[in-house]
């Protein structure tokens, strides 16, 4: 992709900044995180490395950006889903509407995996607080729809929650996608059992976390 022409317009910066996004989530799409460089990202621009920061200051905030939507995107498919369903669904079929979701999105769950660990280490206050109140606002209204879906769940617990999944998104990725020379060895006679499939384990976990939610929760209103 070639974006040379200068960028002077309010429309034609951000055109220009989705397309320095665009080029470096296809990118982290074939290869890992650590193999990115921000020289690369701007050669497949046909743009020069300064120009790529003007936009992003580091790598990690222009992964932080792409994180953002990719979230944002997957929350919208989860409201979807939830909105059709009827008030007082089971733990099974919400269970599943995040289960399939996620399945659709391998390379975000593989970003997630190293948001915190990674991402969030070289990016400036303000980057950082413009995406947790994001995160806050969205775990907000997809949390709602959550309470809506399973009314065991207490008024504006819906979100805390949706953490508590967040959580065991990234515990089961970090597990499913170890690094190569395990999975050389999980790959072993007798070894199978250490090995972890994402799309397995997880709507399992999931499952079996939101019936101990459930039962916790009747428990507290005894």
């Amino acid at each position: 992709m070639t974006i040379r022409r200068r960028a002077i317009k309010n429309e034609q910066k951000q055109q220009r900044r989705q397309a320095i996004l665009n080029v470096a989530w296809n990118m982290f799409q074939d290869m890992p995180h650590q193999a990115i460089t921000i020289n690369e990202v701007a050669e497949r621009c046909g743009l020069a490395k300064g120009t790529v920061y003007l936009y992003f200051k580091t790598k990690e905030e222009l992964f932080l950006a792409i994180q953002e939507q990719q979230f944002q995107e997957w929350l919208d498919a989860i409201d979807t889903e939830l909105q059709t369903v009827e008030t007082g669904t089971t733990i099974e079929q919400v269970a599943t509407i995040i289960s399939e979701t996620l399945m659709q999105r391998p390379a975000m769950m593989r970003l997630l995996a190293i948001l915190h660990s990674t991402i969030e280490h070289n990016i400036d206050y303000d980057v950082a607080l413009h995406f947790k109140r994001m995160l806050h606002e969205r775990l907000t209204q997809t949390g709602t729809l959550l309470e809506r879906c399973l009314p065991f769940i207490p008024a504006n617990d819906g979100p805390r929650i949706l953490l508590h999944i967040y959580t065991l998104i990234i515990g089961v990725q970090h597990l499913a996608d170890p690094a190569p020379v395990i999975q050389r060895i999980l790959a072993e006679p007798g070894m199978e059992q250490l090995a972890v499939n994402f799309a397995d384990e997880f709507p399992k976990t999931l499952r079996t976390l939101l019936y101990g939610l459930e039962q916790e929760i009747k428990r507290n209103n005894l």
